[in-house]
């Protein structure tokens, strides 16, 4: 197991085939699905063939990698849309990021804007907050805001736009809230978005009156989106079916259905379960992104087929109810993915692996992506010159053998918290100079 390649393996094949290579879109391309926690999550340094190494900017190792290719236990190889024949123009670790890419790469407008003046008006829109990375992704803008204020570089108050409850929160409430607030005169705008497509106009009229959208999370089909996104399950998927040698029967379990990030994620899984003949999927359900709900939804499908289940493939914050369902059933728990890990199915993970439990996955933690997109929107008001539309970060794979990293001191199974992490393992400083004309993150101007 453990395979190992190249780092540059992809950005040397893209270099040379990008303008005849053919591949198969995932339905996600050039839209967005919901909330950034969803593994929306999410393909990792590891995922894409690269190896992150300590740094002047602070970079920790992110340990693991997984090779990319077309056999089973490997990421398949998926170069992404690039209308703008932009891709090879970049940097090879940037290029190796767009693996698999549930989008295409453009070339950013913001590249020629030339910033404004400090001190900036800020605004956040975001989704009901129903999980600890919301809730910490929310919590740090506010710290970063703060932070920022003091040294004169933003202004006023953190303009927020908040849904107040999942239950009832529509595109439309989230549109009529960013709406408001650039007619109000924020300079820039974090944004969590619920539907894509649906905003993206706004998000295009807001771009063209020189007001920048940092997109946390996922694709988005307005050339003026910034997307810092953080593709996450390609790397978890193929390390585990390698865990599995390629045989077994595996269960797969979904988010929500019909969100473009959700069929994306899926697409993900199903392309490298294609390239395990010996694997066979005897099963797929809906956990809808909630554990409660995966929980439920796996407890219903043990008690009706008895029959062993090799590994569980999800795709997204949805291990933690899955192995609490394989308790409470009293059946072994399997190798279950966990992209878009959190902090209880990490635990688990740590206390079993002495037992010779194996899985794998990503993890990234709501302060890290506070942390990367407020960094990207403050270089884009600074006259920085973003290069493309998206940003693919860096969310770790998680293994046996780094699983003691992620995991928080004291938790539990049940804990609801995020995993750990630092922000400059996630976004290095310099990567993010490799996506922008001039380097370096703002600082005051008075």
């Amino acid at each position: 197991m453990g395979m190992r390649h190249s780092k540059h393996r992809l950005g040397g094949l893209l270099a040379v085939l990008a303008s005849v290579l053919m591949v198969v879109v995932l339905s996600a391309c050039g839209s967005s699905g919901t909330s950034g926690d969803s593994g929306s999550s999410s393909e990792t340094t590891a995922a894409a063939g690269s190896t992150t190494s300590s740094d002047d900017s602070g970079a920790a190792a992110s340990g693991d990698t997984v090779a990319n290719g077309n056999e089973c236990g490997q990421v398949p190889l998926q170069a992404p849309p690039d209308p703008d024949g932009i891709l090879t123009s970049l940097d090879r670790e940037v290029q190796d990021k767009f693996n698999g890419y549930p989008g295409p790469v453009r070339r950013s407008p913001w590249e020629t804007f030339r910033g404004k003046p400090q001190p900036y008006k800020i605004g956040l829109v975001a989704l009901a907050a129903n999980s600890a990375f919301n809730v910490n992704l929310y919590r740090q803008i506010e710290v970063l805001f703060n932070e920022a204020k003091a040294q004169g570089i933003v202004t006023g108050s953190l303009q927020k736009a908040i849904n107040p409850d999942q239950a009832t929160e529509t595109p439309a409430q989230q549109i009529a809230g960013y709406q408001s607030m650039v007619r109000d005169g924020v300079d820039g705008v974090l944004m969590l978005p619920l539907a894509g497509d649906a905003i993206a106009p706004a998000i295009t009229k807001a771009g063209e009156q020189g007001v920048p959208t940092v997109v946390m999370g996922n694709t988005n089909p307005s050339r003026y989106a910034v997307v810092v996104n953080s593709p996450n399950i390609a790397a978890g998927t193929a390390k585990t079916l390698d865990i599995l040698r390629g045989k077994g029967n595996v269960l797969v379990v979904r988010g929500i259905p019909g969100v473009p990030a959700e069929t994306a994620g899926y697409n993900q899984i199903m392309a490298s379960i294609r390239a395990c003949p010996d694997v066979k999927v005897i099963g797929e359900i809906n956990g809808n992104w909630n554990n409660a709900t995966a929980k439920t939804a796996t407890l219903q499908y043990l008690a009706s087929h008895p029959q062993r289940i090799d590994a569980v493939l999800q795709n997204g914050i949805m291990a933690q109810g899955i192995i609490q369902a394989f308790e409470q059933a009293g059946r072994e728990v399997p190798p279950v993915t966990m992209v878009g890990a959190q902090a209880g199915e990490l635990s688990w993970f740590k206390d079993h692996v002495r037992d010779g439990y194996e899985t794998a996955g990503s993890a990234y933690n709501g302060v890290q992506q506070a942390d990367a997109a407020w960094r990207v929107l403050m270089r884009i008001l600074d006259g920085k010159g973003l290069k493309v539309t998206d940003i693919p970060l860096n969310p770790a794979l998680v293994t046996a053998d780094n699983v003691d990293r992620y995991a928080p001191p004291g938790a539990t199974l049940n804990t609801v918290d995020d995993p750990t992490g630092t922000t400059q393992e996630y976004a290095p400083d310099a990567y993010l100079d490799k996506v922008f004309v001039r380097p370096g993150n703002v600082e005051p101007t008075r």
